[in-house]
């Protein structure tokens, strides 16, 4: 809603009680008429406000587990990064040691794996050594042996023989050695590749064993932020509600108090608990610990009708009037304004604006929450002409005032440049110390005579 204040001077209002008569000898109207003025206009846009912290964070728990300690309780200030609490988990513990013991076998595995390929090559190698050392002093015998062979043609025949014998022990030397070369090259490989799927394994193993130690770490429970701590209830957020506690909801909707309980086999048999979080306590996977309020500051949040928020831009200047201190003042700034809309209850829309709160009383004990009402300082004008308020009348789209020269009223239409309760700060043709018609406004025309 629209408001403005008037910061000098104040407007007075000069009651003229006019009984005029018209010519037709009619009782005119009764009006009263103020002076015009100069003065300073302040235009406001007032809204309802909430007070908020600086910051506020819901700590929840990354997963499961028994709360084993707590090492904090409501009220108490905390640091950022200072455990809140530590849990306790039977399957986080078997998910480390599974790991652990997956990481033993890849480095068993990746250990033997240079022994896992099968090489050839040092039995053709031993082979091989044993053809050279045996052939060759056969073949030398039985090359001596052909020379003194007296025939002719049998010798002859005898030396082919010897040297196809040397041939074909030539070519199976080369093709051992050859074949001794590929088993060592086969097996290199085979080595290689054995031990590179061991190392990828390792690594497998290692990532896992990692995020189990992760798991592990989020078993601690740290603050993100410095602040005051507010302690959760053990059933409050995140966890999936199961058929235990819908029973705890809907127990003595038949047959007496705890019935679809019973037969559900009871709400509290996970050993959770409906009370605040503490040690015992089972908490689900994004259950609340805590909450942690910034006090080291303050906002309010102003929810401004969409009618008015074209006027509200940052930086503008806002008083704070906190309902349970009414006689202090408390001074902001615009921080933010929502570029969306939120609906009311009523259906209508309102947009948030955040107020950073600058100057705060002594006397006034900022709390979260308390209502309080803004008046963000949207327009000031310091004017040559201001008129009261009740002066203004709207007429055919164009606003008018009503000035009383001489007994006759005068129509004038002018622009506001800033609009207030009591006030309004105007443009037109007016002086300071015209009179204007605010009272039975609408019951004067252009040219009207009052006498009295």
């Amino acid at each position: 809603m629209l408001r403005s204040r008037v910061a000098r001077p104040t407007v007075v209002l000069v009651a003229l009680l006019a009984l005029a008569t018209a010519c037709t000898g009619e009782e005119g109207p009764t009006v009263e008429t103020a002076e015009v003025v100069s003065g300073e206009v302040v235009q406001t846009v007032a809204a309802v406000a909430a007070l908020e912290p600086a910051a506020r964070v819901t700590v929840t728990t990354p997963v499961g587990g028994e709360v084993a300690r707590l090492l904090v309780e409501d009220g108490q200030q905390v640091a950022a990064g200072d455990a809140l609490a530590e849990l306790s988990s039977e399957s986080v513990e078997l998910q480390i040691a599974q790991a652990e013991s997956a990481v033993r076998s890849a480095d068993a595995l990746a250990g033997a794996a240079g022994a896992a390929g099968f090489d050839l090559s040092p039995l053709l190698g031993a082979f091989r050594a044993q053809l050279e050392a045996t052939l060759p002093p056969v073949l030398d015998a039985l090359t001596e042996q052909a020379r003194v062979i007296e025939d002719d043609d049998l010798r002859a025949a005898a030396i082919d023989r010897v040297v196809e014998a040397r041939a074909a022990y030539a070519e199976a030397r080369d093709g051992l050695l050859a074949s001794e070369r590929d088993a060592a090259s086969q097996a290199q490989q085979a080595t290689a590749a054995q031990r590179a799927a061991a190392a990828a394994q390792r690594d497998q193993a290692a990532l896992a064993l990692e995020a189990a130690e992760g798991r592990g770490e989020d078993l601690v429970i740290v603050a993100p932020i410095a602040g005051v701590i507010e302690l959760g209830r053990a059933d409050a957020g995140g966890a999936d509600l199961g058929l235990g506690g819908l029973a705890g909801q809907l127990g003595g909707a038949a047959g007496g108090p705890g019935a679809i309980d019973g037969l559900l086999g009871g709400g509290a048999a996970d050993g959770t608990s409906s009370g605040p979080v503490a040690e015992g306590v089972t908490l689900g996977p994004g259950q609340t610990v805590a909450t942690i309020y910034d006090l080291s500051a303050f906002t309010a949040r102003v929810d401004v009708d969409e009618i008015d928020i074209v006027e509200v831009e940052r930086d503008q200047a806002v008083t704070v009037l906190v309902d349970a201190f009414p006689a202090a003042e408390v001074r902001g700034t615009v921080a933010n304004v929502a570029v969306a809309p939120v609906t009311g209850p009523g259906g209508g829309a309102s947009f948030p604006v955040t107020v950073r709160l600058t100057q705060v009383p002594p006397e006034v004990e900022l709390r979260v929450g308390l209502t309080a009402s803004a008046e963000i300082e949207v327009r000031r004008r310091d004017a040559d002409t201001t008129v009261p308020t009740a002066a203004l009348l709207r007429r055919g789209g164009q606003e008018v005032v009503f000035v009383l020269e001489d007994g006759v009223v005068r129509e004038v239409p002018v622009t506001v440049a800033a609009l207030g309760d009591e006030s309004a700060a105007v443009e037109g043709d007016l002086s300071p110390g015209d009179r204007v018609v605010t009272t039975g406004i609408d019951a004067v025309e252009d040219g009207q005579r009052l006498e009295g």
